[in-house]
């Protein structure tokens, strides 16, 4: 694929893109228009991300161009990794590659994705009303098909690290996507081949995996981060990924009730600094029947309670006692990741050949990567 860029006034880390025009490797030609970024961000893991709407054989698509740490995981590696092993709810990647392989340390990519709608919490802002139990469904079914794509991803190796409010995406019908794969880690000790990605993507697999290990304490949006994570914990499993989409889901939800004439976030939702919001939850989560009230929800609904109850057991209690004051007190403390009990969560029956599955799928990436 072939990318030009025009900058206006000559400016690169000011996004003043005027147009983009692209090449994929089928020849489809595509543009986006100056106006067209929808999104960019300068974040601390050496990385720098523009998001443009655009348009790919007619379709609305949404092209991303990262430049980043040639250390780094590249995100088309783990878009390969996740249709390998046939992980739902993840973006239909359109053509994806590598623009610069290395540039002073620095990698620029490009991901080309079919579009996949809006983030969960704009959509029920600008649908709620008067009766919202249609809302209260939709966020069941995002918890439940979001819970079910960390569980399999987890399965094959990769874990997300980045669930956060923008990063939820629904549309009318139905469809849920989780997005925003660019801070994701492959386990060292997971089913994803490494080295055939790293053979296709050019990267140096110790350097990535040593890399990427030492991002597990800070990687993400701390707004959605588990109260470990939020205290700098480093290490993290998929249970730190649910806790985070436990978040976005209350996140979601508060926006039904929130008063245009009031401007006071509610109190579990405020975010001062990572050490003060941890504690915060730790003490509003104490009370299972009362800390949505913390979250600024008062929704009574039959399926959306019964997943956010079973969700708080997982992710706060063991024995039948709540947690969160170990969470928060020891950091080297693991929760178990039980992923049986993760995917009775998502509806989705154990699969005792999903291993098989992997290995397939990974069979298959070798084979069309030659």
């Amino acid at each position: 694929m072939s990318i030009d860029f025009t900058h206006r006034n000559g400016k690169h880390n000011s996004v003043l893109v005027d147009v983009v025009t692209g090449k994929s490797n089928d020849g489809t030609m595509f543009e986006i228009t100056k106006n067209a970024c929808i999104y960019q961000s300068v974040h601390p893991r050496n990385k720098l991300c523009h998001v443009f709407e655009a348009e790919y054989q007619g379709e609305k698509a949404i092209l991303k161009i990262t430049w980043e740490f040639v250390d780094l995981l590249p995100e088309p590696a783990v878009y390969d990794a996740l249709q390998a092993a046939g992980v739902p709810n993840i973006p239909v990647v359109l053509d994806s590659g590598i623009i610069v392989q290395n540039a002073f340390n620095y990698r620029a990519e490009y991901v080309v994705m079919e579009y996949a709608g809006v983030p969960l919490v704009d959509f029920m802002d600008a649908y709620k009303s008067s009766t919202n139990d249609w809302l209260y469904t939709l966020t069941n079914n995002v918890l439940v098909q979001v819970v079910g794509c960390l569980a399999r991803a987890w399965e094959a190796g990769i874990l997300h690290r980045d669930v956060s409010r923008g990063n939820v995406l629904v549309r009318a019908k139905g469809n849920v996507t989780l997005i925003d794969w660019g801070y994701a880690k492959l386990l060292s000790n997971g089913p994803a081949n490494t080295n055939e990605l790293a053979t296709k993507w050019h990267y140096n697999k110790y350097n990535v995996a040593e890399c990427e290990d030492r991002q597990d304490s800070y990687a993400g949006s701390p707004l959605f981060m588990s109260i470990p994570v939020l205290l700098q914990a480093n290490y993290r499993t998929v249970v730190n990924d649910v806790e985070s989409i436990f978040y976005v889901a209350l996140d979601a939800l508060s926006a039904i009730w929130e008063d245009e004439a009031d401007d006071e976030v509610p109190v579990a939702l405020s975010m001062k600094d990572q050490k003060t919001l941890a504690h915060v939850r730790r003490f509003c989560l104490f009370n299972k029947n009362t800390y949505k009230e913390s979250f600024g929800v008062y929704c009574q609904h039959k399926q959306l309670d019964e997943t956010l109850e079973q969700l708080y057991e997982y992710l706060f209690t063991s024995n039948g006692q709540y947690i969160g004051d170990v969470l928060a007190k020891d950091l080297k403390w693991e929760r178990p990741v039980n992923i049986n009990r993760l995917l009775k969560i998502a509806k989705i029956e154990p699969d005792l050949t999903w291993r098989d599955k992997t290995r397939a799928g990974r069979k298959r990436l070798l084979e069309e990567s030659q």
